[in-house]
């Protein structure tokens, strides 16, 4: 018999599928978390068994949509057997979507139109999912950021302790987004569905859009608290070569669906930045 709430957390050992597994554990939610390489998801009556065995209500993927993660096969046998098995399916994924139309801002009933490899499987997942899964929620998130692994705020504290001079693009505009956040995006928005039929495609970024020369700015302010830091100037040069260390300028979404659908607001980067970094720098020392 199917439990009153119960979540399987796909992706677990990447940054959002952590934050997500410890903010469920701390709200004393029952769950199963699965690591990426744990289970074969291109197993179809593998699937269907685990599955049943477990009994979800809903199954949570933070495996972002690309050929080293989820790959359109696996979005067909996974939204399959979670439509069989009546099981609704929660889907992180990205902006990039709408790669190539850069310079707006993009709601969820705004025409994908990927032109990138990355955008084009990030697509291809969302439809397989929409297509085959009659309960399901898709998330798209904005540039993201966070406590675990190397991502740009790494990148930016390796640059700012290694150059005496940073440069990079005032043009190249992105709304950072902490996977806790999102984190808790995805609970909130499973908890409210558990009650009605909220289903469908949804947006969240950080609601402050900057660009990655301010962003540096802010992350070498933020790190300069825990450690001495060798750089002397952060200017802005849209030309510069360090610009190509770092992901192309990120489509600019809107949250406004999510805010009026569960009433989920966003909340600024910067606090998020600064709870991040304390948690690195701390991980840092106790290790």
């Amino acid at each position: 018999m199917k439990q009153l709430f119960h979540l399987v957390i796909l992706g677990a050992d990447n940054p959002v599928g952590k934050a997500l597994t410890g903010l469920a554990q701390s709200q004393k939610i029952s769950l199963h978390a699965v690591n990426e390489e744990d289970w074969d998801l291109n197993d179809l009556s593998g699937m269907h068994a685990t599955i049943k065995e477990l009994s979800p209500s809903f199954v949570i993927n933070c495996i972002m949509p690309s050929h080293q993660g989820m790959t359109l096969a696996m979005a067909d046998v996974l939204s399959q057997v979670c439509n069989a098995q009546d099981v609704a399916l929660v889907q992180l994924s990205s902006n990039h979507v709408f790669s190539g139309q850069d310079g707006e801002t993009f709601k969820e009933e705004d025409v994908p139109n990927p032109t990138t490899d990355i955008g084009l499987d990030i697509s291809a997942v969302e439809s397989a999912v929409a297509h085959h899964c009659s309960q399901h929620l898709i998330l798209r998130v904005g540039w993201m950021f966070s406590s675990v692994g190397e991502d740009e705020v790494s990148l930016l504290i390796k640059l700012a302790q290694q150059s005496e001079r940073i440069e990079l693009s005032d043009n190249r505009q992105m709304c950072p987004t902490s996977a806790c956040d999102i984190a808790a995006v995805l609970l909130a928005m499973v908890r409210q569905s558990r009650y009605a039929p909220l289903w469908g495609i949804y947006h969240y970024c950080s609601s402050e859009p900057t660009s990655l020369y301010k962003f540096a700015e802010v992350v070498v302010a933020e790190a300069r608290q825990y450690e001495a830091i060798d750089v002397q100037q952060i200017n802005s040069n849209a030309s510069s070569e360090m610009n190509t260390l770092f992901a192309e300028s990120s489509p600019i979404i809107t949250s406004k669906k999510l805010l009026y659908t569960f009433g989920i607001k966003p909340k600024p980067w910067r606090q998020a930045l600064s709870r991040i970094l304390k948690k690195r720098y701390t991980s840092e020392v106790s290790v």
